[in-house]
Protein backbone atom coordinates (compact mmCIF):
# COMPACT_ATOMS: atom_id res chain seq x y z
CA UNK A 1 0.00 0.00 0.00
CA UNK A 2 1.15 3.42 -0.76
CA UNK A 3 2.11 5.34 2.56
CA UNK A 4 2.02 8.62 1.22
CA UNK A 5 -1.43 8.40 -0.28
CA UNK A 6 -3.12 9.34 3.19
CA UNK A 7 -1.16 11.97 4.41
CA UNK A 8 -1.47 13.30 1.18
CA UNK A 9 -5.16 13.22 1.59
CA UNK A 10 -4.83 14.45 4.89
CA UNK A 11 -3.30 17.70 3.80
CA UNK A 12 -5.86 18.03 0.79
CA UNK A 13 -8.33 17.56 2.84
CA UNK A 14 -6.99 20.65 5.52
CA UNK A 15 -6.12 22.63 2.60
CA UNK A 16 -9.81 22.58 1.14
CA UNK A 17 -11.10 23.02 4.64
CA UNK A 18 -8.48 26.25 5.05
CA UNK A 19 -9.54 27.57 1.56
CA UNK A 20 -13.52 27.18 3.05
CA UNK A 21 -12.04 28.85 5.90
CA UNK A 22 -11.07 31.78 3.90
CA UNK A 23 -14.17 32.53 1.44
CA UNK A 24 -16.04 32.14 4.67
CA UNK A 25 -13.95 34.72 6.52
CA UNK A 26 -14.62 36.79 3.43
CA UNK A 27 -18.56 36.18 4.03
CA UNK A 28 -17.97 37.47 7.60
CA UNK A 29 -16.53 40.66 6.41
CA UNK A 30 -19.14 40.99 3.59
CA UNK A 31 -22.15 40.68 5.79
CA UNK A 32 -20.34 43.11 8.26
CA UNK A 33 -20.08 40.66 10.80
CA UNK A 34 -16.95 41.00 11.82
CA UNK A 35 -17.66 42.32 15.57
CA UNK A 36 -20.65 39.84 15.71
CA UNK A 37 -18.87 38.01 18.40
CA UNK A 38 -17.04 41.13 20.34
CA UNK A 39 -14.74 39.30 22.45
CA UNK A 40 -12.61 36.32 22.00
CA UNK A 41 -11.65 33.33 21.92
CA UNK A 42 -15.07 33.29 23.75
CA UNK A 43 -18.24 35.16 21.72
CA UNK A 44 -20.43 37.23 24.86
CA UNK A 45 -18.54 35.20 27.13
CA UNK A 46 -19.66 32.10 25.62
CA UNK A 47 -18.50 28.87 24.29
CA UNK A 48 -21.89 28.42 22.50
CA UNK A 49 -23.87 31.94 22.05
CA UNK A 50 -27.16 33.02 21.50
CA UNK A 51 -27.51 32.77 17.82
CA UNK A 52 -28.77 35.73 15.50
CA UNK A 53 -27.88 35.41 11.70
CA UNK A 54 -24.37 37.44 11.94
CA UNK A 55 -23.28 35.46 15.33
CA UNK A 56 -23.70 32.38 13.41
CA UNK A 57 -21.64 33.45 10.67
CA UNK A 58 -18.66 34.69 12.88
CA UNK A 59 -19.23 32.00 15.46
CA UNK A 60 -19.49 29.58 12.65
CA UNK A 61 -15.77 30.96 11.10
CA UNK A 62 -14.23 30.44 14.92
CA UNK A 63 -15.62 26.61 14.88
CA UNK A 64 -14.33 25.68 11.53
CA UNK A 65 -10.68 27.45 12.18
CA UNK A 66 -10.89 25.06 15.28
CA UNK A 67 -11.78 22.28 13.52
CA UNK A 68 -8.98 22.95 11.22
CA UNK A 69 -6.28 23.27 13.89
CA UNK A 70 -7.31 20.11 15.67
CA UNK A 71 -7.26 18.74 11.69
CA UNK A 72 -3.74 19.38 11.73
CA UNK A 73 -2.66 18.52 15.13
CA UNK A 74 -4.30 14.77 13.97
CA UNK A 75 -2.54 14.90 11.08
CA UNK A 76 0.98 15.18 12.63
CA UNK A 77 0.57 13.23 15.24
CA UNK A 78 -0.44 10.69 12.62
CA UNK A 79 2.51 11.66 10.16
CA UNK A 80 5.23 11.37 12.78
CA UNK A 81 4.65 7.41 13.76
CA UNK A 82 5.88 7.07 10.07
CA UNK A 83 9.47 8.21 10.04
CA UNK A 84 9.46 6.90 6.62
CA UNK A 85 6.88 9.33 5.94
CA UNK A 86 8.51 12.58 7.78
CA UNK A 87 11.05 13.68 5.89
CA UNK A 88 9.39 15.32 3.09
CA UNK A 89 6.85 16.72 5.44
CA UNK A 90 8.76 17.94 8.57
CA UNK A 91 9.94 21.71 7.21
CA UNK A 92 6.65 22.20 5.57
CA UNK A 93 4.73 20.99 8.81
CA UNK A 94 7.04 23.12 10.86
CA UNK A 95 5.77 26.16 8.60
CA UNK A 96 2.27 24.95 9.07
CA UNK A 97 2.11 25.29 12.29
CA UNK A 98 3.93 28.71 12.44
CA UNK A 99 1.34 30.05 10.44
CA UNK A 100 -1.25 29.03 11.87
CA UNK A 101 -0.64 30.34 15.24
CA UNK A 102 0.10 33.53 13.97
CA UNK A 103 -2.85 33.65 12.01
CA UNK A 104 -5.01 32.33 15.30
CA UNK A 105 -3.28 35.55 17.34
CA UNK A 106 -4.23 37.66 14.08
CA UNK A 107 -7.49 36.28 14.20
CA UNK A 108 -8.02 37.42 17.88
CA UNK A 109 -6.31 40.97 17.63
CA UNK A 110 -8.62 41.51 14.43
CA UNK A 111 -11.71 41.32 17.19
CA UNK A 112 -9.85 42.92 20.03
CA UNK A 113 -8.47 45.83 17.91
CA UNK A 114 -11.98 46.41 16.36
CA UNK A 115 -11.23 45.15 12.86
CA UNK A 116 -8.21 47.35 12.37
CA UNK A 117 -6.93 47.47 8.83
CA UNK A 118 -3.70 45.91 9.18
CA UNK A 119 -5.08 42.62 11.38
CA UNK A 120 -7.49 42.18 8.80
CA UNK A 121 -4.73 42.40 5.75
CA UNK A 122 -2.37 40.32 7.90
CA UNK A 123 -5.30 37.82 8.48
CA UNK A 124 -5.80 37.44 4.87
CA UNK A 125 -2.32 37.23 3.63
CA UNK A 126 -1.00 34.37 6.39
CA UNK A 127 -4.84 32.21 5.93
CA UNK A 128 -3.49 31.93 2.06
CA UNK A 129 0.05 31.44 2.98
CA UNK A 130 -0.99 28.68 5.38
CA UNK A 131 -3.21 27.07 2.51
CA UNK A 132 -0.84 27.17 0.31
CA UNK A 133 1.64 25.40 2.11
CA UNK A 134 -0.91 22.61 3.17
CA UNK A 135 -1.84 22.41 -0.80
CA UNK A 136 1.90 22.19 -2.23
CA UNK A 137 2.68 19.26 0.78
CA UNK A 138 -0.30 17.57 -0.47
CA UNK A 139 1.14 17.57 -4.01
CA UNK A 140 4.51 16.76 -3.11
CA UNK A 141 3.12 13.65 -0.97
CA UNK A 142 0.92 12.65 -4.14
CA UNK A 143 4.08 12.76 -6.45
CA UNK A 144 5.92 10.57 -4.12
CA UNK A 145 3.87 8.27 -4.46
CA UNK A 146 4.13 7.91 -7.88
CA UNK A 147 6.86 5.20 -9.22
CA UNK A 148 8.18 7.64 -12.12
CA UNK A 149 8.75 11.32 -11.11
CA UNK A 150 6.95 13.51 -13.17
CA UNK A 151 8.78 15.13 -16.81
CA UNK A 152 9.55 18.69 -16.02
CA UNK A 153 10.84 20.92 -18.71
CA UNK A 154 13.65 23.44 -18.06
CA UNK A 155 12.42 26.75 -17.58
CA UNK A 156 14.93 29.74 -18.59
CA UNK A 157 16.09 32.46 -16.72
CA UNK A 158 13.62 35.16 -18.19
CA UNK A 159 10.58 32.48 -16.83
CA UNK A 160 11.57 32.62 -13.82
CA UNK A 161 12.01 36.57 -14.12
CA UNK A 162 8.41 36.71 -15.06
CA UNK A 163 7.38 34.31 -12.72
CA UNK A 164 8.44 36.40 -9.74
CA UNK A 165 7.50 39.82 -11.05
CA UNK A 166 4.15 37.73 -11.33
CA UNK A 167 3.85 36.44 -7.81
CA UNK A 168 5.42 39.88 -6.26
CA UNK A 169 2.42 41.58 -8.59
CA UNK A 170 -0.26 38.76 -6.69
CA UNK A 171 1.11 39.48 -3.28
CA UNK A 172 0.87 43.82 -3.95
CA UNK A 173 -3.08 42.90 -5.38
CA UNK A 174 -4.23 40.76 -2.88
CA UNK A 175 -2.66 43.09 0.41
CA UNK A 176 -4.51 46.13 -1.99
CA UNK A 177 -7.45 43.81 -1.84
CA UNK A 178 -7.12 43.51 1.66
CA UNK A 179 -6.59 47.46 2.54
CA UNK A 180 -9.74 48.20 0.18
CA UNK A 181 -12.37 45.43 1.92
CA UNK A 182 -10.88 46.97 5.39
CA UNK A 183 -11.32 50.53 4.78
CA UNK A 184 -14.57 50.28 2.93
CA UNK A 185 -13.12 51.28 -0.01
CA UNK A 186 -14.89 49.03 -2.69
CA UNK A 187 -17.36 52.04 -3.93
CA UNK A 188 -14.15 54.67 -3.75
CA UNK A 189 -14.46 54.17 -7.42
CA UNK A 190 -18.06 54.09 -8.51
CA UNK A 191 -18.36 53.31 -12.11
CA UNK A 192 -16.19 50.85 -14.33
CA UNK A 193 -13.76 50.98 -16.37
CA UNK A 194 -13.53 54.03 -15.31
CA UNK A 195 -13.24 55.49 -11.63
CA UNK A 196 -15.42 58.39 -11.46
CA UNK A 197 -17.43 58.01 -14.91
CA UNK A 198 -14.09 60.59 -16.76
CA UNK A 199 -11.09 59.10 -15.84
CA UNK A 200 -8.94 55.57 -15.11
CA UNK A 201 -7.06 57.40 -12.08
CA UNK A 202 -8.65 60.73 -11.23
CA UNK A 203 -6.55 60.17 -7.94
CA UNK A 204 -3.73 58.40 -6.55
CA UNK A 205 -4.73 59.86 -2.49
CA UNK A 206 -7.26 58.83 0.35
CA UNK A 207 -9.68 55.61 -0.55
CA UNK A 208 -10.08 56.63 -3.71
CA UNK A 209 -6.38 56.46 -4.80
CA UNK A 210 -6.02 52.94 -2.82
CA UNK A 211 -9.17 51.75 -4.97
CA UNK A 212 -7.35 53.18 -8.44
CA UNK A 213 -4.01 51.60 -6.97
CA UNK A 214 -5.88 48.40 -6.46
CA UNK A 215 -7.71 48.28 -10.53
CA UNK A 216 -4.22 49.39 -12.27
CA UNK A 217 -2.34 46.31 -9.99
CA UNK A 218 -4.78 43.77 -11.27
CA UNK A 219 -4.52 45.40 -14.74
CA UNK A 220 -0.52 44.79 -14.43
CA UNK A 221 -1.09 41.09 -13.02
CA UNK A 222 -3.04 39.92 -15.73
CA UNK A 223 -0.56 41.58 -18.52
CA UNK A 224 2.29 39.71 -16.46
CA UNK A 225 0.03 36.54 -16.47
CA UNK A 226 -0.13 36.72 -20.29
CA UNK A 227 3.26 37.16 -20.82
CA UNK A 228 4.32 34.10 -18.91
CA UNK A 229 1.36 31.95 -20.15
CA UNK A 230 3.29 32.87 -23.50
CA UNK A 231 6.62 32.19 -22.39
CA UNK A 232 5.61 28.77 -20.87
CA UNK A 233 3.38 27.49 -23.51
CA UNK A 234 5.48 24.70 -24.08
CA UNK A 235 6.34 24.21 -20.47
CA UNK A 236 3.44 21.22 -19.78
CA UNK A 237 2.12 21.40 -16.12
CA UNK A 238 3.72 24.46 -15.76
CA UNK A 239 2.42 26.25 -18.67
CA UNK A 240 -1.49 24.97 -18.14
CA UNK A 241 -0.99 25.91 -14.71
CA UNK A 242 0.23 29.54 -15.91
CA UNK A 243 -2.78 29.71 -18.24
CA UNK A 244 -5.88 28.96 -15.73
CA UNK A 245 -3.94 31.51 -13.88
CA UNK A 246 -4.12 34.07 -17.06
CA UNK A 247 -7.88 33.15 -17.27
CA UNK A 248 -8.13 33.49 -13.43
CA UNK A 249 -6.62 36.93 -13.29
CA UNK A 250 -9.23 37.79 -16.59
CA UNK A 251 -12.17 36.39 -14.82
CA UNK A 252 -11.15 38.12 -11.03
CA UNK A 253 -11.10 41.64 -13.04
CA UNK A 254 -15.08 40.78 -14.30
CA UNK A 255 -15.99 39.77 -11.15
CA UNK A 256 -14.41 42.92 -9.79
CA UNK A 257 -15.99 45.04 -12.32
CA UNK A 258 -19.47 43.52 -11.26
CA UNK A 259 -19.24 44.02 -7.57
CA UNK A 260 -18.67 47.71 -8.49
CA UNK A 261 -21.09 48.20 -10.37
CA UNK A 262 -23.90 46.04 -8.67
CA UNK A 263 -22.92 48.26 -5.24
CA UNK A 264 -21.23 45.19 -3.68
CA UNK A 265 -23.59 42.19 -3.20
CA UNK A 266 -22.14 39.80 -0.77
CA UNK A 267 -22.27 37.12 -3.22
CA UNK A 268 -20.37 38.61 -5.53
CA UNK A 269 -17.54 39.88 -2.52
CA UNK A 270 -17.19 36.76 -1.86
CA UNK A 271 -16.65 35.69 -4.71
CA UNK A 272 -14.17 37.69 -5.50
CA UNK A 273 -12.17 37.04 -2.51
CA UNK A 274 -12.61 32.86 -3.50
CA UNK A 275 -11.16 33.76 -6.89
CA UNK A 276 -8.47 35.88 -5.37
CA UNK A 277 -7.85 32.43 -2.89
CA UNK A 278 -8.38 30.62 -5.81
CA UNK A 279 -5.15 32.36 -7.91
CA UNK A 280 -2.70 32.69 -5.43
CA UNK A 281 -3.27 28.25 -4.76
CA UNK A 282 -2.79 28.54 -8.79
CA UNK A 283 0.15 30.95 -9.05
CA UNK A 284 2.08 28.93 -5.68
CA UNK A 285 1.69 25.86 -7.74
CA UNK A 286 3.19 27.54 -10.91
CA UNK A 287 6.10 28.64 -8.33
CA UNK A 288 6.48 24.99 -7.16
CA UNK A 289 6.83 23.37 -10.84
CA UNK A 290 9.39 26.43 -11.82
CA UNK A 291 11.53 25.37 -8.02
CA UNK A 292 11.36 21.51 -8.88
CA UNK A 293 12.52 22.11 -12.79
CA UNK A 294 15.60 24.04 -11.26
CA UNK A 295 17.00 21.25 -10.70
CA UNK A 296 15.85 18.29 -12.39
CA UNK A 297 14.80 16.27 -10.01
CA UNK A 298 14.91 17.47 -6.17
CA UNK A 299 17.37 15.37 -4.22
CA UNK A 300 14.61 15.74 -1.23
CA UNK A 301 12.59 13.25 -3.10
CA UNK A 302 15.52 10.84 -3.60
CA UNK A 303 16.02 11.07 -0.69
CA UNK A 304 11.92 10.47 0.44
CA UNK A 305 11.62 7.59 -1.79
CA UNK A 306 14.72 5.68 -0.82
CA UNK A 307 13.00 5.86 3.01
CA UNK A 308 10.07 5.16 1.75
CA UNK A 309 11.75 1.62 0.09
CA UNK A 310 13.68 1.26 3.41
CA UNK A 311 10.34 1.65 5.79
Amino acid sequence: MNRTRAPAWGFAGLAAASFVLIVLGASVRAHGAGLACPDWPLCFGELVPTFDMWVAFEWSHRLLAGTVVLGLAALTLSVWRKREVLTPVKRPLILAWCLLVTQVVLGGLTVLLRLAPWTVTAHLLVGTSFCLVLLWTARDLFELGHAADPERLPVSLSTRILLALTALLLLAQVTLGGLVSSHAAGLACASFPTCDGHSLAPSFTGLMGLHVIHRLCAYALFVSYLALAWLTRRAGRMGQLARSGMRLVLLQIGIGALNVLLTLPVEVTALHSALAAGLVLITGLVVRESVYARSEVPSLRHASKEALEIG
